[in-house]
């Protein structure tokens, strides 16, 4: 998802919607900002705020995101997990039935 949309991030995928609405629980890549996913789109990984979009979308009871950059640093993953605190788990999130 990159591009057209609502949310300047592309159009949902009619598929990925299917399977995805009204589940539990997500959990789902999110390796890039949406600003680093405009330049690294053909690299088969996604954007956090994609992932957001969808489980709203989708009406996604819980979203936990994994794969983050490894290149990123510490300062970096924690400006990130502050933009997104209230929307998704984070680390240490216990799930549970």
């Amino acid at each position: 998802m990159i591009g057209s949309g609502a949310d300047g991030l592309g159009e949902l995928h009619p598929a990925a919607a299917e399977l995805t609405n009204g589940v539990d629980l997500l959990i789902r890549d999110a390796r890039y900002t949406a600003h680093e996913l405009a330049c690294r789109a053909s690299r088969g990984h996604a954007c956090a705020d994609c992932r957001i979009t969808l489980g709203h979308h989708c009406g996604v009871a819980r979203l936990l995101l994994s794969h983050h950059d490894p290149s990123r640093t510490d300062d970096q993953a924690t400006a990130i997990r502050a933009a997104l605190v209230g929307q998704v788990a984070v680390e240490g999130t216990i799930i549970s039935p």
